[in-house]
């Protein structure tokens, strides 16, 4: 069921990203499709997260967006960290790597050098955290908002500079044990433009 669930998504993706070049003719105030690669910060809101490995932790990732209609572009986002913490009453250590898998749908908009943008969708967390007490590797489903703004410094230079504020809620249950593996990112990026 899972396996299956992920790859509709796949498709979904693939099928957009092939009939957005002909979504309509490239003008100047319109964004078709972007690369992006980003670098920020990920603060998980589970508190026994934040006891073992700490408040925040580095993530890096990638993400490419492709217009449907007038403002309107869907985005597919990968993201990665891995950090290391230790347990609470033992202090062994213990490592949780994270794999986060975006799929969403935004509003963006020119207002002279600025593209602000707002967009919601839907999330697969692949998580893994290994330590002396046992090995977990699964994933769980979630949905998430975000908000940020384009800035595109040279006007003939397709290449913007990017900030945006995200949030994810997605709750697993590992041993009676619900957790949740959402929280806010805050994120700064490079973006090619085409």
């Amino acid at each position: 069921m899972k396996k299956f669930y992920f790859q509709k998504w796949i498709l979904f993706v693939v099928f957009f990203c092939t009939i957005s070049p002909f979504s309509y003719p490239s003008e100047n105030n319109y964004i078709q499709g972007t690369v992006e690669f980003f670098l920020g910060n990920y603060n998980m809101d589970e508190s026994r997260f934040k006891a073992v490995y700490g408040k925040e932790v580095a993530i890096k990732g990638i993400a490419f967006s492709a217009s449907v209609f007038r403002f309107i572009n869907i985005y597919f986002e990968a993201k990665y960290f891995k950090k290391d913490g230790e347990l609470t009453y033992t202090k062994e250590k213990t490592t949780l790597q994270l794999l986060p898998v975006s799929l969403g749908i935004r509003f963006i908009k020119k207002f002279g050098l600025f593209y602000p943008f707002i967009g919601a969708g839907g999330d697969l967390y692949f998580y893994h955290e290994d330590n002396p007490i046992g090995t977990v590797l699964n994933y769980t489903r979630g949905y998430h908002f975000q908000g940020g703004v384009y800035i595109q410094p040279i006007k003939k230079i397709p290449l913007l500079f990017g900030a945006r504020l995200k949030y994810t809620r997605a709750e697993t249950q590992e041993n009676d044990i619900k957790v949740q593996l959402g929280g806010f990112e805050y994120l700064g990026s490079l973006v090619l433009v085409f």
